[in-house]
């Protein structure tokens, strides 16, 4: 036992940028002890991560790792788990009127919010009206709702502008989210039009929660720490008391701290590192297909892209690339999707490995005017993608893009400062990810001109009549052979003309110690912490 704790101590030493050496295997950051429980009984799950999380308000919460931590202090009308079948959650009944516009639901009474107020529907008024009027990343979700109303305090009847076919499954998203209204308000929180430049509850909702999830926040420090402890006036079952969230970005630590028990779980392993788990005594691993896709950005504005912005180049780019070792560096389980739509997802098609052309790639490079090629910036955040080192993927595209005379010059920085920038547009190339807000083709159609991802693009042309109508009926069409039909058409369409190179989805590896049970992967919120149980 002294050599192991001699062990943890050199390891927090080392970590500086982390928050304190909580005990694992249960332990808390408070001199609890180890194996499973604090020092007055509590069962305290704690898990590793790297995220990018920058918000804990729902209704501004665009990160990966996001719905995670909503999924614990909030709830929905529906939640996903294993697939994209939405599952009722608050929602007692749903009937929808033959428009296909009008969707009326009965939510579940007697639900409370922390703060000891009922939920009732002016609280999923308010809420979907907050998001909506934000001007929030996660508004888009929200757009097609025409009107709320609230015939009684249990009755929620949304009107949206057009049919669409993953309304119950958006439900399901943090952008839905049931806030306590009057708690919000008191806090500078409004649902009024005007709420993008008026609202100012964000500030108050990163150090508190008012919801009526499972967990209430119990602290924050970003980049560090998460703590959630138990709701004891959830309407359902939560089997532990307490959960916490550590940064710890590098992956070998995760696996040493997974290793000794002093975290639960892990979310960082990758498939390049997870020999170092097998066979380990206490460790179990599952494997998944995930649906969390690399893609490189190329922005269509001359003055910002330069010649990334010529269409010949971005085609040049995508045949390149040598997608059979992209496939080999990031493992077992990994897919080729064509473009937008990933394996999984309505009518998903998938690129051939061998792809790659270098000959079309410089034909194409000599009729754009680039035969000697050029030299472009190519953003690559200090981050990783299901244990997958962004930098490693940066310089497999770098070497790639030098056989046809681009020189990709690598510039990195934190996560945070390129999401920022690539949110605002200003990025000339990068690498990228995108993780599904919601397990639905819709969500995939944001890389649309004019759409959030085309807007980061720059691509904001909506003059392609074909990819408008084909938009249209993958939105709105109730039969999904029709929808199948008109994806496909979309992936082809968009193959050779689009702003980016779709690389790999990446596959997901869960490791967790062998004394937790109801350990599963989510695609929507990763861990459901209220089903683990720590025995």
């Amino acid at each position: 036992m002294k050599k192991r704790k001699m062990l943890w101590s050199v390891i927090c030493l080392a970590m500086l940028t982390l928050a304190g050496c909580g005990g694992g295997g249960g332990g808390s950051t408070d001199g609890s002890s180890d194996g499973g429980g604090s020092k007055d009984g509590d069962k305290t799950l704690v898990v590793g991560m790297a995220s990018d999380l920058k918000t804990l308000d729902p209704h501004h919460g665009y990160e990966v790792y996001g719905n995670m931590v909503y999924y614990a202090m909030y709830d929905y009308l529906y939640r996903t788990y294993e697939s994209s079948t939405p599952e009722p959650s608050l929602a007692e009944s749903h009937e929808m009127d033959d428009s296909q516009k009008v969707h009326t639901f009965k939510i579940k009474e007697g639900v409370k919010f922390s703060s000891g107020n009922e939920l009732t529907s002016k609280d999923v008024k308010f809420s979907v009206m907050r998001t909506k009027n934000l001007k929030s990343n996660t508004t888009h979700h929200t757009e097609n709702v025409e009107s709320i109303e609230t015939p009684d305090d249990y009755t929620v009847k949304f009107t949206l502008k057009e049919p669409d076919a993953a309304f119950l499954v958006k439900l399901a998203n943090n952008s839905f989210a049931i806030v306590d209204s009057e708690v919000v308000k008191e806090h500078g929180g409004t649902d009024a039009e005007d709420a993008s430049s008026k609202d100012t509850a964000e500030k108050w909702l990163n150090s508190n929660s008012a919801g009526s999830g499972a967990y209430v926040l119990d602290k924050w420090k970003q980049n560090e720490e998460l703590s959630l402890t138990k709701n004891k006036g959830y309407w359902g079952e939560v089997k532990n008391d307490k959960v916490i969230c550590k940064e710890i970005p590098d992956v070998n630590t995760q696996i040493q701290m997974l290793k000794q028990g002093d975290i639960d779980i892990a979310l960082g392993i990758g498939v390049d590192n997870v020999s170092q788990l097998k066979d380990q005594e206490g460790v179990k691993i599952k494997n998944y297909v995930g649906s969390t896709t690399t893609f490189l950005l190329m922005n269509q504005d001359e003055k910002i892209g330069g010649p990334m912005a010529n269409p010949k180049v971005q085609e040049a780019v995508r045949r390149a690339i040598n997608y059979k070792e992209l496939l080999k560096i990031s493992g077992d389980k990994s897919v080729l999707p064509l473009d937008i739509v990933p394996k999984g997802f309505t009518g998903a098609l998938e690129k051939d490995e061998d792809y790659q052309d270098l000959d079309e790639a410089k034909k194409l490079m000599e009729e754009a005017g680039y035969k000697d090629g050029f030299e472009v910036k190519f953003t690559v955040a200090n981050f990783d993608t299901e244990g997958m080192s962004w930098t490693t993927l940066g310089q497999k595209i770098k070497d790639d893009l030098e056989k046809i005379g681009i020189n990709a010059k690598i510039e990195t920085s934190e996560i945070g400062v390129v999401i920022d920038s690539y949110r605002e547009g200003k990025e000339a190339f990068l690498l990228m990810h995108w993780h599904p807000d919601y397990m639905e083709i819709n969500n995939q159609l944001v890389f649309l001109p004019d759409d959030t991802v085309g807007e980061r693009a720059n691509w904001t042309d909506t003059s392609n009549t074909k990819i408008e109508e084909l938009k249209k009926t993958i939105q709105t069409e109730s039969d999904e052979d029709k929808r199948v039909a008109a994806s496909e058409e979309l992936q082809k369409l968009l193959a050779n003309d689009m702003p980016y190179a779709f690389l790999v989805q990446h596959p997901k590896v869960l490791a967790y110690r062998d004394n937790l049970k109801g350990v599963n992967y989510y695609e929507v919120q990763k861990i459901n912490f209220q089903d683990v149980s720590i025995n």
